[in-house]
């Protein structure tokens, strides 16, 4: 039996208009931290952003595209700061087995879930 908090889901519900219509989208609230920062970045509100994407997402649904459309925003952003700083390779610092050394892997797991938590969370530890 799973308990009430199991349940719970991390997915937050927010209302953004399209084009002329008011829609809903259920994103975790990192995607909404993120479309936020990328719309302020870019000059434009969060209802113009998902107009841009929904009108290119083709038979995709909206909240997938633009999940997609968050994940090549910043994929792009690394690209550029590799391209930058001359670097070559799979990731921006040298990785070390197992993600046990300092990687841009290590940072960003650690943002969805911090190292020191994962025991407590019950989760396994490699």
């Amino acid at each position: 039996m799973s308990s009430e908090t199991d349940k719970t889901s991390i997915l937050e519900s927010r209302n953004v208009t399209v084009g002329n219509k008011r829609t809903s989208m259920r994103l975790e609230p990192q995607m909404w931290d993120s479309l936020e920062k990328i719309a302020r970045t870019e000059g434009v509100t969060i209802n113009s952003l998902c107009t841009q994407i929904d009108l290119r997402r083709g038979s995709v649904g909206l909240t997938s595209a633009t999940r997609v459309f968050i994940i090549s925003y910043y994929r792009h952003l690394v690209r550029q700061h590799e391209i930058e700083r001359g670097l070559h390779g799979p990731g921006l610092v040298p990785r070390i087995d197992g993600l046990k050394g300092a990687s841009l892997a290590r940072w960003v797991l650690d943002t969805v879930v911090p190292a020191h938590e994962l025991s407590r969370a019950g989760r396994h530890r490699g």
